[in-house]
């Protein structure tokens, strides 16, 4: 009983804390930039941003990358009047894209998980349309280095192909048909 009553006595102490840490009159804290990225803050100088610790409501800071690197996730937070930036829930991360010539395949579809731009993590998942046959691997991912991990398959003609979909006539069915892709 002696427990439960220091935790009643304890716990609107410790919730006042938590919402003070979290909301503030005044604005909202300094937040860390993601990896390898750094914050844009308008209208402040070197000095200011150095010695703030809280950001007024309705400011808006912007995540910018380094070098080749891309935002992934919300770009800009603004400070809300309850002390908390907006869109916290989703994670804004600097990463490395991956080439996007590799996201359309000639006579077929390329489906990326997950949406967004081609960065490192994206898998891409490759299919031809009827009367082609995939050479090469259906998916490949893009590594931490920003390159494929395999290489980009090829959509053929299947001579062989009688679908009903099939838009050649029986004499055009005998040609082979060799997609050059660049």
């Amino acid at each position: 009983m002696a427990v439960l009553s220091f935790l009643l006595l304890i716990l609107p102490v410790f919730l006042s804390l938590a919402a003070a840490a979290r909301n503030t009159t005044a604005g909202c804290a300094i937040i860390r930039p993601p990896r390898d990225g750094g914050i844009r803050y308008r209208g402040l100088t070197q000095e200011q941003i150095r010695s703030v610790q809280v950001l007024p409501v309705d400011y808006e800071i912007e995540y910018i990358c380094r070098g080749n690197r891309v935002i992934v996730g919300p770009k800009v937070r603004k400070c809300l009047p309850d002390g908390t930036w907006t869109d916290l829930t989703q994670h804004s991360r600097c990463l490395l894209p991956c080439a996007r010539m590799w996201t359309s395949l000639e006579n077929g579809r390329v489906s990326a998980w997950p949406l967004g731009p081609a960065v490192e993590g994206t898998v891409l998942q490759y299919s031809c349309q009827p009367g082609f046959f995939l050479v090469g691997r259906n998916t490949t991912h893009c590594t931490k280095v920003g390159k494929w991990d395999s290489p980009k398959p090829v959509c053929h003609y299947d001579r062989h192909y009688t679908g009903k979909n099939s838009f050649l006539s029986n004499n055009d069915q005998q040609l082979e048909v060799v997609q050059v892709v660049t």
